[in-house]
């Protein structure tokens, strides 16, 4: 059985739609970031970054249980686990990589740091006297990723050519446009691609697991 431990954020909506995807039978342990529940002594055994998500499979395959933290590290193992959405070899494996990759890498730092200075943290205004600032710099960067993934996606129907790992590590993030204050709307490419990633029941219920009462 595998356990999730996550909260409503980007990152950890990545693991609870791959998992809805794939159909792996799993439970999930919802842990409040605001309470640092996540920097408890029992969660820093299961990950020592103190971060979600994370998940535990007491069937590995080998009869040993394994933990594995981070996103991207967690939608790998899932796909090699289940034998989806991820190509097997090639360049389609690669090109999967890659987008995956653009999405860990680039995509949600970025917009981690808009939606942290734009939601009037009043941490953020006590360390960055500028804030309005620092928002426009991130969030211009997050708007050029956006743009970017539309261009790829003028060329093929998802990142990856096929609906893959790289299009559920895109969606959450992309899905919170709003909260970052960018329209899709002169972005074709990619407005169609949210439309037709937000159309799939696995992602509307993984979207929603641990809920989050303002629906973001």
């Amino acid at each position: 059985m595998i356990t999730l431990y996550s909260w409503a954020t980007g990152n950890g909506r990545r693991a609870s739609i791959m998992l809805e995807e794939c159909g792996l039978p799993y439970e999930v342990k919802p842990l409040e970031l605001s309470t640092k529940i996540q920097k408890s002594e029992w969660f820093l055994k299961i990950n020592p970054d103190g971060r979600i998500p994370a998940i535990t499979d007491s069937d590995a395959g080998d009869g040993k249980p394994v933990t594995i933290s981070e996103s991207g590290a967690i939608l790998l193992y899932l796909a090699e686990k289940s034998g989806k959405f991820m190509p097997r070899s090639g360049v389609a494996r690669a090109k999967a990589l890659q987008w995956l990759f653009i999405q860990t890498s680039d995509v949600s730092p970025m917009a981690m740091q808009v939606h942290w200075l734009g939601r009037g943290q009043e941490d953020a205004k006590t360390k960055l006297p500028n804030v309005e600032t620092y928002f426009k710099v991130y969030r211009d960067e997050v708007e050029r990723l956006y743009g970017l993934m539309d261009r790829r996606l003028a060329e093929v129907e998802y990142l990856a050519g096929d609906y893959s790992i790289a299009d559920m590590a895109a969606y959450p993030w992309v899905f919170r446009h709003p909260m970052q204050d960018i329209s899709l709307d002169g972005m074709p490419n990619l407005k169609r691609w949210f439309a037709a990633v937000a159309a799939r029941p696995a992602v509307q219920r993984g979207m929603q697991i641990p809920p989050r009462k303002d629906g973001l």
